[in-house]
């Protein structure tokens, strides 16, 4: 029981007037007869409303949440009383979610159904569980709040952004892709298969002239091949040292799965075939190129328990997994990062040997708080140092950047809000071009 701010307030009159016996005795024992008469009957009429409120509450939650992104959680409250309730409900969401304000306060008529929701932010992956539903009710005298625990345990599993993949879905279908940032690429060039005619123009080739469709129309008449569709597209998931740094209340291996979920997405909508590796000090995981999407399934529930470790990438061993498990050409689209010397050495060593035969594309994460630090016009002596060392870790990786592209690999390096769709159109990018 809890007295509310007005039973205080008609409590208080017992110890004034305690006081005031100092003045007039007689006004003692009235008092403590006071003390004891409200608090009786605030006692009596936190019982009898308690009894009286007759609540159930349910919460709707989807058992897969999307990490990094705002899910609903609703709550569902049904009175089964005969007399209006002041309530509040608060809930229990796990504490590792970020959740701005879990508490509300209503008024629930007799026999009515209230529905209230709140929005709770994942900020990692796994297995989570939201605690039981609180709520308070006001008693019929307004003297005290009456508590009650609602249980309502449950289990929830926080994968990878999948709200984004849904977004695309939505995206593609009303054609607003290009508002969203995503690049749309028409995919017709030399190919094998037919695809449609059209006029002959000075460029083209004589051999793709259909000379019996000119004959029918008394003019040249080309023959367009559409681009050959089914691609291998592999991608190799860092989740060692350089992965665990967090950006913005992530991790650089959430912002990765979700970029490469993404990516893989659009690849099996472009009718590519998609595998996984998962690595740092070893291979953890390994998923062959497949196409389809129950493949997109069977990642995703691969991916949500993922978690970075302070291993150091064996790009070595991850590698020659790769070269062995898949012959055929893909694009291998490694997710890591460059943050010292040591780790842009061993991944220079490895990635050259990828290509010709596979076209790699290094996706990178750039920390926007590094360059303004090397940026800052220093003002302290402290400031003098810090600036010294960001200059020093921008060139570095510049430089290494720049080398994987010199020995032939693609390179994305982008911020935590732009890098899904900056690896999205780099994909695109190759496709359109026929790289692979």
């Amino acid at each position: 029981m809890i007295i509310t701010l007005f039973g205080l307030a008609i409590l208080l009159i017992g110890p004034a007037l305690i006081v005031a016996a100092e003045f007039y005795p007689p006004l003692g024992g009235l008092g403590w007869a006071w003390i004891g008469a409200v608090l009786g009957i605030a006692v009596a009429d936190n019982l009898l409303s308690r009894r009286a409120a007759i609540i159930e509450a349910e919460r709707h939650v989807d058992e897969k949440m999307s990490l990094g992104t705002d899910n609903e959680v609703e709550i569902m409250l049904y009175s089964r009383s005969r007399r209006p309730l002041l309530l509040q409900v608060k809930d229990d969401p796990p504490i590792e979610f970020e959740t701005a304000r879990r508490q509300r306060s209503l008024r629930l008529e007799p026999y009515q159904t209230q529905r209230i929701t709140y929005r709770t932010v994942p900020q990692s992956r796994g297995n989570y569980q939201f605690g039981d539903i609180h709520i308070r009710g006001r008693s019929a005298l307004a003297l005290s709040w009456w508590q009650r625990r609602m249980p309502a345990q449950q289990q929830v599993r926080v994968y990878p952004d999948l709200l984004q993949v849904h977004r695309y879905e939505l995206l593609a279908r009303k054609i607003h892709l290009q508002q969203a940032g995503f690049r749309l690429m028409r995919r017709r060039g030399e190919g094998t298969e037919f695809e449609s005619l059209r006029d002959y123009v000075p460029d083209d080739d004589f051999r793709d002239i259909d000379w019996k469709a000119s004959a029918r129309r008394n003019k040249p008449i080309t023959r367009e091949y559409e681009i050959e569709r089914s691609q291998n597209v592999m991608l190799m998931i860092d989740a060692g040292r350089m992965m665990c740094g967090q950006l913005d209340g992530m991790s650089r291996l959430d912002y990765a799965i979700n970029a490469a979920l993404m990516l893989a997405y659009v690849a099996s909508r472009q009718d590519d075939a998609v595998g996984m590796m998962v690595f740092a000090g070893a291979v953890n995981s390994f998923i062959p190129p497949r196409k389809g999407s129950a493949q997109i399934g069977r990642l995703v529930e691969e991916l949500y328990a993922v978690q970075p470790t302070m291993t150091e990438p064996d790009y070595g061993a991850a590698l020659t997994m790769l070269q062995s498990r898949s012959r055929k050409r893909a694009l291998v689209v490694i997710f890591t990062d460059i943050i010292d010397k040591q780790a842009s050495r061993a991944l220079l060593a490895y990635s050259g040997a990828l290509y010709p035969h596979h076209l790699p594309l290094v996706v990178t994460l750039r920390d926007p708080r590094l360059e303004q630090t090397a940026d800052l016009p220093p003002q302290q002596v402290s400031q003098v140092y810090q600036r010294a060392v960001a200059a020093g870790l921008v060139r570095d990786r510049s430089q290494a950047l720049a080398a994987l592209r010199r020995q032939g690999a693609r390179v994305v390096d982008a911020t935590p809000d732009e890098l899904t769709v900056s690896t999205v159109n780099r994909y695109l990018d190759i496709k359109a071009r026929q790289l692979l």
